[in-house]
């Protein structure tokens, strides 16, 4: 048994090491890129209910809570829904961008279909709510070092808006928490109307 103790504890000292050793520049890329998780979504989803003056929808996912969406009304009006894989929210038309690449917290901002990055690769499908254009951006997150993701993006071009001023969803699997394939199967399924 005292063997088998050292062995485990032998391995795990040995992931720390490669993973240390991992984080350095040795004249190569210096970042860690994360890969998306490829393992199977939550068996239990719970439905959350978005009713707010701007937007009305229900999503089927997990972290999911009866306490609904957040509204934060500065700099500018909008709704944001932080679920277990995604983050849901809906940005008033006239929300100005403070500019720069996503990175550090700030995850960009998407008003339209039309703020999708000049030269993203995109991907439409449809969904109960009304069409979607997916694509990937990188995120970075910078302390001690540096980590990157390839982090999705789906803006949902409601069918029946409940505003004119919040005319999207943006729903997003930050630190690519779900990568796009998986993102785009969301979005097809769990964004529904209220009914």
């Amino acid at each position: 048994m005292a063997v088998r103790r050292w062995s485990v504890g032998a391995v795990i000292a040995a992931g720390v090491v490669l993973g240390v050793s991992g984080c350095g520049g040795s004249g190569g890329d210096p970042f860690v890129v994360s890969a998306p998780s490829t393992t199977a979504p939550p068996a239990r989803a719970h439905a959350t209910r978005v009713d707010t003056g701007t937007v009305a929808f229900e999503v089927r996912a997990a972290g999911g809570t009866d306490a609904g969406a957040q509204t934060v009304t500065t700099p500018c009006d909008r709704v944001l829904l932080a679920l277990d894989d995604v983050t849901i929210e809906s940005n008033e038309v006239t929300c100005k961008a403070p500019g720069g690449a996503p990175g550090n917290g700030w995850h960009g901002l998407y008003r339209t279909a039309a703020d999708v990055p000049p030269g993203a690769v995109t991907q439409t499908v449809r969904t109960p709510l009304g069409e979607a254009v997916l694509f990937t951006q990188e995120y970075y997150e910078a302390t001690n070092s540096v980590r990157r993701w390839r982090e999705p993006v789906a803006i949902v071009t409601l069918g029946n808006p409940r505003s004119r001023n919040h005319p999207t969803l943006v729903v997003r699997a930050d630190k690519g928490r779900l990568d796009q394939s998986r993102l785009a199967g969301f979005v097809r399924v769990n964004l529904l109307p209220l009914g």
